[in-house]
């Protein structure tokens, strides 16, 4: 099990969204990724979900941090 860290912060919309779901591509069946983020990626679910992936949002200090992986069969 891998984990892939993004650091999202900062960048403007649709940057973060595009940089995830690239790093996607390269994620194993039990692998995460964990992506800081300034604000919640509404956009990005629908996607996620589209694609088989599942996901946790929470609040993290001065930011957030979305975990993604792939939906178990």
């Amino acid at each position: 099990m891998a984990q892939v860290e993004l650091d999202n912060r900062g960048l403007m919309p649709p940057e973060p969204m595009v940089r995830i779901l690239s790093a996607l591509a390269t994620l194993g069946d039990d692998d995460d990724l964990v992506a800081l983020m300034d604000r919640e990626p509404m956009l990005l679910y629908p996607e996620l979900e589209r694609r088989g992936f599942v996901w946790t949002f929470a609040e993290a200090g001065d930011g957030y941090v979305l975990t993604i992986r792939k939906a178990s069969p």
